[in-house]
């Protein structure tokens, strides 16, 4: 297990302890409090809410008042049992890289040339990197994000007496859960999101890259039905996720069809690049992600892609409380996984 903590507190609790994973999306903010009891972790509560308009903006925190108003509303609702939180930041706020060194317990030099590969300076930044011998030397993975944009999160989390263990990049949770929930694998994730689509690819060690496809998320699709449709948000959510048995089923089923073909489109285009740029041949694909709400998708994506894609489902590790309907499970499998990732970091 390969884990790259960007930020972690130096006064860790201990690991039987609840802890909330947090996903702080430009659409919604999800949270999951799990708890481990002996080798068993459990899913004590999930919860999400809209996030408040221009809160973020191309996932960098635009109003931090407004932040604070929806994380508090969260919480006053959510009403959990911890107060310790693991947070993911999007890939698209971080650096990912890696070089070769050869003396792997050369710190200056390490250092050095992550100051030397990254756009800013190293003292504006927070960084962490672990080190894999490979044949002829070592590779350094590093990670990096401007301290302003983490510090705006730690200053919003403080203030509502929120303790953060951890904070790390979306990919690197993903990694690192879907190894617990599948074992070591070249995987790919399909993360289905609101304002894109964001193609994760791992080897069974690390990842690799990620390919962003910028207007092909859920929100393209949602925006296009409601001028055809010319009807309300609310109504163009439901139609999203199961078309009216009337004159409009079929309108919808042709733009929902034409994204999707777009879509399979694009998976295979980046899993070319995967495959020539960085050498990797995806064995396994999985689907997250609001998109991954559509009926059927995994499968009609299969067939577009000729590879077999997979919804997730945490039951494969994790208990669920009896508390969380069981059939609410099915939204969790799909737009709580990032959540759920951050939280599991605590018990690997």
């Amino acid at each position: 297990m390969r884990i790259l903590t960007l930020i972690k507190n130096s006064l860790l609790q201990s690991k039987r302890e609840a802890v909330l994973g947090f996903d702080l999306g430009s659409h919604t903010i999800k949270c999951a409090e799990l708890t481990k009891n002996r080798d068993k972790i459990i899913l004590n509560g999930f919860t999400r809410v809209k996030t408040f308009e221009n809160t973020i903006i191309n996932q960098i925190i635009n109003d931090s008042h407004l932040l604070r108003s929806n994380l508090k509303n969260l919480i006053l609702n959510f009403k959990p049992k911890s107060n310790s939180a693991i947070l993911s930041i999007p890939y698209e706020i971080t650096i990912y890289g890696n070089f070769t060194i050869r003396n792997p317990e050369a710190i200056r030099e390490i250092e050095k040339q992550i100051n030397d590969e990254i756009p800013y300076n190293i003292d504006d930044v927070y960084y962490s990197y672990f080190i894999l011998p490979e044949k002829d030397g070592y590779v350094v993975h590093y990670l990096v994000s401007k301290k302003e944009n983490i510090d705006i999160l730690i200053d919003v989390f403080t203030s509502l007496d929120l303790t953060i263990e951890n904070i790390d990049a979306d990919f690197i949770n993903l990694h690192n859960f879907f190894e617990l929930l599948y074992g070591p694998e070249n995987r790919l994730i399909i993360d289905w999101g609101y304002e894109k689509v964001k193609l994760h690819f791992s080897t069974k060690d690390t990842p690799v890259y990620t390919h962003e496809l910028f207007n092909l998320g859920t929100k393209k699709i949602k925006s296009k039905l409601q001028k055809e449709l010319k009807v309300t948000p609310d109504l163009v959510e439901k139609f999203f996720l199961n078309p009216p048995n009337d004159d409009n089923r079929e309108k919808i089923r042709k733009i929902v069809k034409e994204y999707i073909i777009k879509l399979a489109d694009e998976i295979r285009f980046g899993i070319n690049i995967a495959r020539s740029k960085y050498n990797l041949n995806p064995e396994k694909f999985y689907l997250i992600g609001g998109g991954a709400r559509i009926p059927n998708i995994n499968n009609i994506l299969s067939k577009l892609t000729n590879v077999k894609i997979e919804l997730v489902d945490i039951r494969k590790k994790l208990e669920i409380s009896e508390n969380i309907d069981p059939l609410y499970v099915d939204i969790i499998n799909k737009q709580g996984i990032i959540a759920i990732a951050s939280a599991v970091r605590k018990y690997l």
